[in-house]
Parts: structure tokens; C-alpha cells; sequence
């Protein structure tokens, strides 16, 4: 979430905030800090940098949002899951692109959405997983938040994921370039007034509706799903990935919602 009219990061700066953040906060609570965080924070400018500069170089504010952020990833647990921890059907849900200058697009359409309360906190943890997964892939570069809204309706939208995802999104900071609403049906014109409501400024700022003709613009067509008049045909995700129906025992999950599951994605379930 980039800002404008902002100060620059010094490399003394960042010196400084590292050595302070690794000083006065992980050497006095090291249980409230995964290693893998420690470790970045230590040999990568970016993972302080950042904070800098989503806070203007507010030295008091940075480290603030350090703490919460970090202690937030430990408590979490955003580094003790894998990408074959969560159903293949929950990747195919929430896809992954370049645009033409190389920024990624991560990628969810409203209307495969629904809300199983059997299904607990995996989804909250997988949106956790995603956003980890795609800042890492986009670095400095920062990435792109794409809706698909064509063809959902009221019951396709999870407002508790909504906010989940808007809220976590500000432990990313610098890293959120552009929310794209695509093919927004008027029936949702009242749930997206809702949703604008409850996000912060800077995220205001960044959002914006475009239809599905004019993201040709931004990316190439085999870049596009055909959902959203491209020609890729298959989603961009990890291979070797577990259908949900093999998990089943795994998440607690019955007979009866696995078949649920698939009707409602339309899918045959496998065997």
C-alpha cells in the first residue's frame, strides 16, 4: 500500500530500526517471534524497510507496527503450514498471474464463494498462507488484488473473510499496489458499500471497478483465466495438491458436506 509525498527510507534508518526491533524486542521476547521472521529481519533490507516507509519514516510508528505484525505471524502460525496442508480446491479458488510489466495479480472470484462452518478456521488460515505466499513471490514489486464479482450474487460473499483478509492485508505493509473489483453485478452495489466502509483510507485509495474487457490492458490474454476473456484454461498453483476429499478424515470432515462440497462447485467428487 503505497503512500505519496512520502519520505525515503535512509540505509541509516533502517540500520536502526533493525538493530532496535532485534534489541529491545526479540532479544527480550524471543518466544513471540518465529525464527523465520528473526532471520529476514536480520539479512533482508525489505522485511524493515517497508515499514518505513508505509509509515512515512515515523521511527515510534514502524516499530510499533513491527511488533504487531510479527508477534501477529508467530500467533498465527503463518510459517507452520505448507501448500499441501490446504485442499486443491481451495488453490483453484484463488488463482495467481502477472500483469504485462511483471507485478503479480492474485487472483478469487465472489461467485465460487461460500461460508461452511465445518470447514473452521482453514479458510482463514489459507488466505493467511496466500498473502504470505504471494508477498514473497512479489518482493519490493508489491502485487495486485484482483475480485471477480461477474455472476455472484449476496450469498456468494463472506463478509467475516472479507474483513479477515482486509485486516491481515495491513500486516503486508508497502506491499498491496491496486484492488481491482471486476464486473461488479449491480445486486452486490450495497454489499460493496458495506465492504468500503469497514476499509482503512489507504486501502480506499487503491480500489478501484474495472470490467473484464479492459484488464487486456494490464495483462496478456494466455495471463487470464477464461472467465475473464483470456485463454488459460488452468490455474496457477503448487502441484501434488490433496482434493478435499482425501483430507476428509484429516479435517474432520463427513460424508454428507464432502459431497456438499463438490455439488456446490459443480465438481464431481473424486475417488
Amino acid at each position: 500500500m503505497a503512500n505519496t509525498n512520502q519520505q525515503q527510507p535512509t540505509e541509516e534508518s533502517i540500520v536502526k530500526l533493525r538493530q532496535r526491533f532485534l534489541q529491545e524486542e526479540v532479544e527480550k521476547n524471543p518466544g513471540l517471534y518465529h525464527e523465520i521472521d528473526v532471520k529476514r529481519i536480520g539479512e533482508e533490507e525489505w522485511e524493515v524497510r517497508r515499514f518505513l516507509i508505509e509509515y512515512n519514516c515515523d521511527m515510534q510508528v514502524a516499530f510499533d507496527a513491527m511488533i504487531r505484525c510479527y508477534r501477529w505471524k508467530k500467533e498465527f502460525g503463518v510459517h507452520d503450514r505448507k501448500d499441501d496442508m490446504f485442499p486443491k480446491e481451495l488453490w483453484e479458488l484463488a488463482d495467481c498471474a502477472r500483469a504485462k510489466d511483471g507485478t503479480f495479480v492474485q487472483m478469487e472470484a465472489f461467485r465460487n464463494q461460500r461460508t461452511y462452518k465445518e470447514l473452521k478456521e482453514l479458510p482463514k488460515q489459507f488466505i493467511a498462507h496466500m498473502l504470505e505466499r504471494v508477498d514473497r513471490m512479489a518482493g519490493q514489486s508489491g502485487f495486485i488484488m484482483l475480485i471477480d464479482a461477474g455472476g455472484a450474487g449476496p450469498s456468494n460473499v463472506n463478509m467475516d473473510l472479507i474483513k479477515f483478509k482486509m485486516t491481515i492485508v495491513e500486516n503486508y505493509p508497502s506491499s498491496l499496489k491496486k484492488i481491482l473489483i471486476v464486473d461488479l453485478p449491480w445486486i452486490l452495489n450495497p454489499v460493496m458499500t458495506i465492504i468500503i466502509n469497514f476499509l482503512n483510507p489507504k486501502l480506499k485509495e487503491i480500489l478501484t471497478y474495472q470490467k473484464s474487457k479492459e484488464l487486456l490492458e494490464m495483462m496478456e490474454r494466455n495471463e487470464l483465466p477464461e472467465s475473464l476473456g483470456g485463454t488459460r484454461t488452468k490455474p496457477n498453483i503448487p502441484e501434488n495438491l490433496i482434493p478435499l476429499a482425501y483430507m476428509a478424515d484429516k479435517l474432520d470432515l463427513t460424508d454428507k458436506f464432502v459431497d456438499t462440497f463438490y455439488s456446490n462447485l459443480k465438481m464431481k467428487r473424486p475417488k
